[in-house]
């Protein structure tokens, strides 16, 4: 049998039995990539490659700060003090939720910081005013997805620089590229708004959160916050060794119970994501996705090659990096692509490609997903196992339900719009 297809059942097996068994996923996924290694005469340097640290201390990071700031109360006051300045206006909150990511990421950082921030900002605020906290997380992230490609983002201009390199005139990309991530960001915010029936929230009162002041511990964790927003925003330091350094200076001015808050790290969310990372990595390196991208293209004709394109680079970003890996590896293709198949536009393959390695984002094993699971079971203390496989299956439908969006939206051929 196909390495590369043994290496994929390997991983939906793996996830199985996490759901059904009830056991971490990421555990299971290290116990089969020590396997697969063993089997494919793999040494154990290689397997750990595909540990992904970047991912975790930027996971184990940024919960550790909220984990500070939950314990001390800040959190909670800052989320009520915006209902209170919110007043009736409840139904403005997932629209300013969404423009928030999708301002923050076009000016000029790109979507990996602010998606860092955006979960932990949204989730207090949802709670407080009485949405689902996943919705408005949701909504956020989808705003940070269609901002991206800005032509001063990190991913904008490695974007347009590989367009250029395969010979395609990059004045012509930037707007359709643009435009087809927000319409992608725009449809999902609403499937996730009508989902999660956001139109019947109860609006809250906010007349008493007005009166809650800070203490002294609140106002500094408060200025720590601040610190690391311009940090990461406005200087692009490594938002997870941003957070360490922050909690590190809050725990020394005991600003919050240090054994409490590094409790309520989700260390059940980071070994999950890492240790599928890892399997993920011998998926890679054995084959199994270039064995499914393979299947794919069989079907590919004028009509279906974006379609084909889109899910490719969906399918690879659902367990791996969409500017690390995705773009580096389907970009150089499009315009052979496009030659090969005739009768495509190779700009239009390239925003399939951007698209796909984009809002499949949100899948539990990517970086995006992975935030959303740690800030939303922050303070858990890993107490809750059903609610954790609960949360990771839900983004994982996410994630397919976005990949099947990609799909239907370009055989409508409504990407051929802004071309």
């Amino acid at each position: 049998m196909n390495l590369g297809l043994v290496a994929l059942i390997l991983l939906a097996v793996a996830i199985a039995a996490g759901f059904f068994r009830k056991t971490n996923v990421g555990l299971v996924a290290m116990l089969f990539a020590l396997i697969l290694g063993r089997y494919a005469g793999i040494k154990d340097g290689e397997i750990l490659k595909g540990f992904n640290p970047n991912l975790f201390i930027t996971l184990m990071g940024v919960t550790l700060l909220f984990s500070i700031l939950n314990n001390n109360g800040t959190i909670e006051i800052m989320a009520k003090k915006i209902v209170g300045l919110a007043g009736k206006n409840n139904y403005l909150i997932p629209i300013a939720i969404y423009l928030i990511g999708l301002g923050l990421t076009t000016i000029g950082p790109g979507s990996i910081p602010i998606l860092a921030i955006m979960p932990a900002f949204a989730i207090p605020i949802a709670r407080a005013h009485g949405y689902n906290p996943l919705m408005l997380a949701l909504i956020g992230c989808f705003g940070c997805f269609s901002g991206r490609m800005s032509t001063i983002t990190p991913e904008g201009i490695l974007t347009y620089d590989f367009l250029a390199k395969d010979g395609l005139e990059v004045v012509k990309a930037v707007t359709p590229l643009y435009v087809n991530q927000v319409i992608s960001g725009l449809c999902l915010t609403v499937m996730a708004f009508i989902y999660y029936k956001g139109y019947k929230t109860v609006p809250v009162e906010g007349a008493e959160a007005e009166k809650l002041s800070f203490n002294k511990d609140q106002l500094v964790s408060l200025l720590g916050l601040l610190l690391m927003a311009v940090l990461v925003i406005g200087f692009k330091y490594n938002v997870g060794l941003v957070s360490f350094a922050i909690s590190a200076a809050l725990l020394c001015l005991h600003v919050a119970p240090e054994g409490k808050s590094i409790k309520g790290i989700p260390w059940g969310v980071l070994l999950m994501v890492s240790g599928v990372s890892t399997l993920m990595g011998l998926v890679i390196k054995t084959g199994g996705i270039k064995f499914l991208t393979a299947v794919l293209a069989a079907m590919m004709n004028s009509f279906t090659a974006p379609a084909v394109m889109g899910a490719t680079a969906g399918i690879m970003s659902l367990f791996s990096s969409g500017l690390g890996v995705v773009f580096p590896t389907l970009l150089p293709t499009v315009a052979s692509v496009a030659g090969a198949v005739g009768g495509v536009n190779p700009i239009e393959l390239g925003s399939m490609v951007i698209v796909g390695g984009t809002i499949t984002g949100v899948s539990p094993i990517s970086t995006t997903g992975g935030l959303i699971m740690a800030t939303l079971l922050a303070g858990s203390e890993g107490e809750n196992k059903e609610q954790e496989m609960k949360l990771f299956v839900e983004l994982c439908v996410w994630a397919a339900a976005a990949l099947v969006l990609l799909i239907i939206l370009a055989l409508l051929g409504v990407y051929k719009l802004a071309l």
